[in-house]
């Protein structure tokens, strides 16, 4: 072994640890740390009856805004881990934590052509480290894998630029990826554009511009034809279903609640308020996600990367790197600007694919101030390195949750135990997260030989089994929820008190219940 690290550089000395700090982060107490809610619950039961039921899926998750179906390329990347793990749904999540220790090497490996391998490094440092990072590798959901394809999307842009117009062809199939990621990495179509403009007016001004100009027209023509071919599962289902999505997407664009601002505001206006929402979006994306929200640190800190930034990319043409920084800040801007023009609340996994550029951003940044600001500079990132240590230090997301996975199987096998093989049954939730179906539990039940009713025959439940996590009623017979409203039975049947965790209620027309 010592032999080996011998034979090794300090950068690679350095890589190492970092992947093996990295797995470490996003693999250690994974299962009792488990973020299970209801998304993750409505997922893993889908994606179950593909290979249970051979129930194919063309379309994906809903939006949150907007009432959109993405595609459905996540449920098929969960597919074959929860089919290894199944009934256990840990599966996907140690497939997703799999992609972000892959995403690390990548921070480094396409960072080093990029911007540089002390730069890559730093960058690398930076990504393995963040807690916002690190969260959204430690649980199954659709936005996690942004990241990593966007780093390809970014990678592959600079060198259909720089080295091969056939890498347009990458580029666009990382975008028609991401689109089934998030709705708003529609964004980083704006990144893409740019560069792409660039390029062509680069081609254009060539004195035999025939072959280039032609050759990236013709990579791009093949990845748009690959982009469309991507939404045949999404055009299937939207032609059976009324344009329920083209619709929803018109809207998306179109109506003042979600992009569009209210009509009674003039153009100038709106402007000045993207203006002063660049600030806050900016902070967010480059600052929040990695040291918090310390709103006079991040808006100094914001002010001096903007300048440092822009110092470097007008001053430093000739840097053989400054086309990976052009590149770069291309997504990041339109990045900042696209979810300055959103209004809505913006979390972090909605920017999850610009964490990449974030980073490479600080990799350009401290990198520069290292190597070139003297003491001053050497101070300053020695300082925030510090700070970004200890504030990350103390949000790890390692630790066990009072509630975990198994406790919530637990309560599912209580439910199962008091189940007759017969009886047709429904289940509701009253918790905090809203998830009335309580798909958590449901989808624990859905693997045994007593599984609750599919939606389509709800109706004819003959027992109701309520299960209790927060006290949001005060009597849940009479709770304006649906389910117990139409239920005729109101008078509860049995009540199981689990402890440290839910009450069961169940409620049934049953007469042997």
């Amino acid at each position: 072994m010592i032999k080996v690290l011998k034979r090794l550089s300090w950068s690679q000395i350095l890589l190492v640890v970092l992947i093996s700090t990295a797995a470490f982060l996003r693999l250690y107490n994974l299962e009792d740390s488990l973020s299970f809610q209801g998304d993750q619950g409505r997922d893993a039961m889908i994606v179950s009856q593909i290979f249970t039921e051979k129930d194919l899926v063309f379309i994906g998750p809903v939006t949150s805004v907007g009432n959109m179906y993405l595609g459905p390329l996540y449920y098929y990347f969960m597919l074959p881990f929860l089919w290894l793990s199944y009934p256990s749904p840990m599966g996907p999540v140690y497939g997703v934590a799999i992609l972000g220790i892959v995403t690390v090497w990548l921070m480094y490996r396409l960072g080093k052509d990029l911007i540089g391998e002390k730069a890559a490094l730093i960058a690398t440092l930076f990504f393995t480290l963040t807690g916002t990072v690190i969260t959204y590798t430690r649980f199954s959901w659709n936005p996690n894998p942004a990241p990593l394809v966007s780093a390809l999307m970014i990678y592959f842009t600079y060198k259909a630029w720089q080295k091969n117009s056939w890498y347009w062809v990458g580029v666009i199939l990382s975008f028609a990826v991401l689109m089934q990621l998030h709705y708003l990495t529609l964004l980083s179509a704006g990144g893409a554009g740019i560069v792409w403009l660039v390029s062509l007016y680069e081609n254009l001004q060539i004195k035999k511009k025939s072959k280039k100009l032609a050759l990236q027209l013709k990579a791009t023509a093949a990845g748009v034809f690959l982009l469309l071919l991507s939404f045949t599962p999404l055009v299937l289902f939207d032609s059976k279903h009324e344009w329920l999505n083209a619709n929803a997407f018109y809207k998306l664009l179109s109506k003042e609640e979600n992009f569009k601002t209210a009509t009674d505001v003039s153009f100038f206006n709106k402007i000045l308020e993207t203006i002063a929402e660049t600030h806050g979006r900016g902070m967010h994306i480059l600052f929040e996600i990695s040291i918090g929200q310390e709103r006079l640190l991040n808006t100094i800190l914001l002010a001096s990367v903007l300048a440092i930034l822009s110092w470097l990319l007008i001053k430093n043409k000739k840097n053989k790197y400054w086309s990976g920084w052009i590149v770069i800040s291309a997504y990041l801007f339109t990045g900042i600007i696209g979810t300055s023009l959103y209004e809505h609340t913006i979390f972090d996994h909605y920017i999850a694919y610009l964490f990449p550029a974030t980073f490479w951003i600080y990799g350009i940044v401290i990198g520069f101030l290292i190597t070139k600001g003297k003491l001053i500079g050497q101070i300053a990132s020695g300082a925030f390195l510090s700070y970004f240590l200890w504030f990350n230090f103390n949000n790890l997301p390692l630790n066990s949750l009072g509630w975990t996975i198994g406790d919530m199987e637990a309560v599912a096998n209580s439910i199962y135990e008091e189940i007759k093989p017969d009886e047709k049954y429904n289940l509701v939730l009253f918790a905090g997260s809203g998830d009335l179906d309580g798909q958590n539990y449901r989808y624990f039940l859905t693997t045994t030989d007593r599984p609750p009713l599919k939606r389509a025959h709800r109706g004819e439940a003959e027992t109701l089994v309520v299960i209790t996590e927060e006290q949001l009623v005060e009597d849940i017979s009479s709770s304006p929820v649906y389910e117990i409203v139409v239920f005729p039975d109101k008078e509860p049947k049995k009540t199981i008190n689990i402890p440290n965790g839910p009450e069961i209620t169940f409620f049934s027309t049953r007469e042997d219940r």
